[in-house]
C-alpha cells in the first residue's frame, strides 16, 4: 500500500506525463527524461510508465511506426536521415514498414528543388546526401540528371 506521500507523487507524476503525452507523443526514454526534469522520483517514473504502457498512451514500436510513415510521405528525405531521426527520439527503426523507394522520392525532390537547372552534380549530390540518401538513390539521380542536361 502507498503511504500519501507516495500516493501524491504518484498522483503529480502521472499527471505530468499525462500532459506531456497531451503535447506531443513521447517515447518512453523522452517522458522519463523530462519527468526527471521536472523532479519526480525515478521509482514513481517506473510505475507511471508502467501504467502507460498498460493505458497504451506510451507505445514506442507505434511511434516508431508513425515517425517513420510521416517522414516517408514527406517525400523530403532517404532512409538513413529517417533512421536518424528516430534514434534522435530512443526509437528503433520499425520492422514493419511500407515500402519506400528512395530513388523515386530522391528523383522527384531534386527535379522540384533544382527545375531551373544550373545547379552542378556536386551540389545535388551533397543535397541529396544532407537529406540521408543512399549512394544508390544519389548515383541514380545524378544518371538520370546527365540525360536530362544532354536533351
Amino acid at each position: 500500500m502507498m503511504t500519501p506521500n507516495k500516493t501524491m507523487e504518484y498522483k503529480e507524476c502521472y499527471g505530468a506525463a499525462l500532459r506531456l503525452l497531451n503535447v506531443r507523443f513521447l517515447s518512453e526514454n523522452e517522458l522519463r527524461r523530462k519527468l526527471l526534469r521536472r523532479g519526480m522520483p525515478e521509482a514513481v517514473i517506473d510505475e507511471v510508465v508502467e501504467k502507460l504502457k498498460e493505458e497504451r498512451f506510451i507505445d514506442d514500436e507505434r511511434l516508431a511506426e508513425a515517425v517513420y510513415r510521416y517522414y516517408v510521405k514527406k517525400a523530403q528525405y532517404g532512409h538513413a536521415y529517417i533512421c536518424n531521426r528516430l534514434r534522435l527520439r530512443d526509437l528503433s527503426v520499425p520492422d514493419e514498414r511500407e515500402p519506400f523507394d528512395e530513388t523515386v522520392t530522391a528523383l522527384a525532390l531534386t527535379r522540384k528543388t533544382f527545375k531551373n537547372g544550373g545547379a552542378d552534380q556536386r551540389k545535388i549530390a551533397r543535397f541529396l546526401q544532407n537529406r540521408g540518401f543512399s549512394i544508390t538513390a544519389v548515383q541514380a539521380v545524378l544518371a538520370d540528371f546527365v540525360t536530362l542536361t544532354e536533351e
